[in-house]
């Protein structure tokens, strides 16, 4: 039965282009017609050039416009524009403007503008410029400028400008400039420029500067940002960054980052003009920012190697990288006391103050989990060290530093089995406290001094 309702109206087209060739007359206007399928109906052969007021046809029917009320049991085709609401079982044809309501079950073809609200079983098309909602099972599509609402179970489709919202259970697609809301199960995809919002289920794409808000569950892409990109995984800009971008995985910038990354993972830039968190960022060149996170690695940076002894720990190797703002500290260290070798490992985070070309200060915070004996310890047993020293760069690529320190060591002073042990962290110490009858608190000054490269 589908199948011939489909080639009732096909026919319908046909026929309507045979009609229209021999349309010669000038057009007119009826108040109402009927029709079982063109030209068996009450305008006969002369449908092509009659405007309707009210158009019932009982299969499908061709006109020369509309302008009040059609009913079609299967479809109807319009040479002209249609004025008011349109009712096809199957679909309808506007092949001049559209101006009002359309209800098909399959489809509705406008050619030339399209002002009002289309709803179709399957799909709307326009391929002059849109101003209107439309409502579509499968796919909303135009060629030429859309300035809509547009809804479809599948994806929205256009190729010239976008200006309205689109919302879609997989796609929305656009060539053109979109200045608006996109929202999408899987995907948007836009090619032109955009000032708006992008939201979707998997990925939003963009190859050119965007200004506006994009949010996804997988990767956000654009050439170049301006405020803010959201997504569970990643995002990516491969030009310049004026905006917030959050992940939870990684942050990809190629150009100049002029604002904020936050990863849970990796955040990596070109040029840094901003700030960087994350577990670990990688930033190209820096101008004027900080990265924060647990290892930042800053080609134009801070890195420095330090060789040195304390009080506590009388060999300590340090590593700081980052910016001299802020910088991570990775550092060994190993002493002997009491009979018990000593092997610490830690991390810490500091800052360097330039006082001159060759002299600085540097504050640092350091917390050490130190092994006695073994090469590992398994109860707490901690060194925090806070550390103030004074350089002199002496040479190229070589300073000495030397300056005070404040220490701070939290114990266990019961093994993993509960039998006491007593700590051997501290060479002397001005407080000594147990809290909780098995943690040990003792604090101390010292000294550090050493080289760095």
């Amino acid at each position: 039965m589908k199948i011939i309702a489909s080639l009732t109206f096909l026919i319908t087209v046909i026929m309507a282009q045979g009609l229209q060739a021999q349309d010669t007359t000038a057009m007119k206007s009826t108040t109402f017609q009927v029709t079982f399928f063109t030209p068996l109906g009450t305008n006969g052969l002369h449908s092509g050039m009659i405007t309707n007021e009210i158009s019932l046809n009982l299969l499908a029917g061709y006109a020369g416009g509309l302008n009040g009320v059609e009913f079609s049991g299967l479809g109807s085709v319009l040479k002209g524009n249609m004025t008011g609401v349109q009712f096809s079982g199957l679909g309808s044809i506007v092949k001049g403007n559209m101006a009002g309501v359309q209800f098909s079950g399959l489809g509705s073809i406008v050619l030339k503008e399209t002002k009002g609200v289309q709803f179709s079983g399957l799909f709307n098309f326009g391929k002059g410029k849109v101003k209107a909602a439309q409502f579509a099972g499968l796919v909303n599509a135009g060629v030429s400028d859309v300035n809509a609402a547009q809804f479809a179970g599948l994806a929205n489709i256009n190729r010239g400008k976008m200006k309205g919202f689109q919302a879609s259970g997989l796609a929305n697609i656009n060539n053109g400039t979109m200045k608006g809301f996109q929202a999408s199960g899987l995907a948007n995809i836009n090619t032109g420029k955009m000032k708006g919002c992008q939201v979707s289920g998997l990925a939003n794409i963009h190859p050119d500067t965007i200004k506006g808000f994009q949010l996804t569950g997988l990767v956000n892409y654009a050439r170049g940002f301006k405020i803010s990109q959201v997504s569970g995984f990643a995002n990516i800009v491969s030009g310049n960054n004026n905006g917030f971008q959050l992940a939870g995985f990684v942050n990809i910038n190629s150009g100049r980052l002029s604002g904020t990354q936050v990863a849970g993972l990796l955040n990596y830039t070109g040029k840094l003009k901003g700030v960087q968190v994350g577990v670990f960022n990688v930033v190209d060149s820096l101008e004027n920012g900080v990265p924060l996170g647990f290892l930042s690695f800053v080609r134009n940076g801070y890195t420095a190697l330090e060789i040195g002894s304390s009080e506590s720990l009388y060999g300590v190797v340090s590593f700081k990288t980052g910016t001299k703002k802020f910088y991570n500290i990775l550092s060994v260290g190993g002493g002997y006391r009491e009979g018990y070798s000593l092997f610490a490992w830690g991390y810490g985070l500091g800052a360097f103050i330039p006082l001159s070309r060759t002299t600085g200060l540097s504050i640092d915070g350091i917390c050490y989990q130190v092994n006695e004996g073994e090469w590992f310890t398994q109860r707490l047993n901690l060194l925090n060290k806070m550390n103030i020293t004074a350089s002199w760069q002496i040479a190229p690529h070589l300073s000495i530093f030397g300056g005070l320190s404040w220490n701070v060591t939290v114990s266990d002073v019961t093994d993993e089995y509960g039998d006491p042990v007593a700590p051997h962290i501290a060479p002397y110490a001005l407080f000594d406290e147990v809290y909780d009858d098995h943690l040990n608190v003792k604090m101390y000054p010292g000294i550090s001094a050493g080289i760095r490269l």
